[in-house]
């Protein structure tokens, strides 16, 4: 069968290729009422599976796909939000904030938690900016506390010298001169004492400033590790959706196949978009190796995806070399981007 053609046959569903499946109208419009209500009710995965089901029936349309997607982004919002909402409730606000940045879940008004979303998502922006002023705000006065005091010191080592130089000039002043200096030394005493006093608050509200500073940096660190875990997980998921599909191809099932692909692309395309903004905005230098690793399993995820559906397209013609290079390219592409997700996963495991 010719290329083109078999495409065709895809596109309006198993019935016209093959006749593996047949369903009473009846049977689909109760699929399609059962998807309008779980999407309504906000139970996308329950969503997927009953547009799955209308698919493998041959009902595939590109509303339908365009209807599995969109659930599919949405599910991916869900559990974005559950974590979000996990990290602010322990004051992770930083965490929070990231994971909420740029997510469908604030962006998308059909997703059943958006306001709550938006809310939680300004809550946990503002917690964050508050934190990093009050340091800052901190760390500023206790620099012009310094200054004052080192100025005063100054200040009376000046008045002291001049005493001294006074003193010098005549001996008929020597008693009176004596006791100023007398005075002058006491005073210099209880200032040196003052300065000393103050010199170890300033030094207690250092340490506690670098402990302020410090926590930011573990928050910034564990930030970016749990942004890190939650795009290796959507890798993590299309994966499987490629190996389900990879064992579909060898069954010569290709409505379940393309089923998916389609999902495994969905999960790799969002993933490669959140991986590129982690890393231009938030990868430490020192963690920007293992972030470009995920990034290039992603690329790889996609070129796989890419040669699978080529695969499936001569399905039929399992003999042919246009199956064998698409299924062959299909599983080397997989098989790079499975070893470098593992070195992914490594890495965060060494970094609990």
């Amino acid at each position: 069968m010719a290329p083109k053609l078999i495409v065709g046959a895809l596109t309006i569903g198993a019935l016209a290729t093959g006749g593996y499946f047949f369903v009473k109208e009846q049977g689909l419009r109760a699929l399609t009422a059962t998807l309008e209500q779980n999407l309504a009710a906000g139970d996308y995965l329950a969503a997927l599976a009953a547009a799955g089901r209308i698919k493998a029936n041959g009902k595939g349309t590109s509303e339908l796909e365009e209807t599995i997607a969109g659930a599919a982004r949405l599910l991916v919002a869900e559990d974005t939000f559950k974590k979000a909402k996990a990290a602010l409730e322990e004051k992770r606000f930083g965490d929070a904030s990231a994971l909420l940045r740029g997510s469908e879940a604030v962006t998308d008004p059909a997703f059943k938690y958006y306001e709550e979303a938006k809310k939680l998502y300004e809550e946990a922006e503002a917690r964050a900016a508050s934190v990093a002023h009050q340091t800052a705000v901190t760390i500023s006065a206790l620099e012009n506390q310094a200054a004052t005091e080192k100025e005063k010191h100054e200040q009376t080592e000046v008045a002291r010298k001049k005493l001294e130089n006074e003193l010098r000039e005549t001996e008929a002043d020597v008693a009176k001169k004596q006791t100023e200096i007398a005075a002058a030394e006491a005073r210099l005493a209880e200032s040196r004492k003052e300065t000393e006093a103050k010199q170890t608050a300033l030094a207690t509200e250092q340490a506690r400033a670098k402990q302020l500073m410090e926590q930011v940096e573990k928050e910034s660190r564990q930030k970016f590790f749990n942004e890190l875990r939650t795009y290796r997980d959507l890798a993590q998921k299309g994966k499987e959706q490629l190996d389900n599909a990879v064992a579909e191809i060898n069954a010569k099932r290709d409505v379940t196949a393309l089923i998916y692909v389609s999902q495994g692309k969905i999960l790799f395309e969002e993933a490669r978009a959140k991986v590129a903004d982690l890393r231009s905005n938030r990868t430490p230098a020192a963690y920007a190796a293992k972030a470009d690793d995920l990034a290039k399993a992603l690329e790889q995820f996609l070129e796989a995806s890419k040669q699978l559906r080529n695969a499936v397209v001569y399905i039929e013609e399992q003999g042919s070399a246009e199956f064998a290079s698409g299924f062959s390219k299909g599983k080397t592409a997989l098989s790079s981007a499975a070893s470098l997700l593992s070195s992914v996963s490594d890495f965060i495991a060494a970094n609990p």
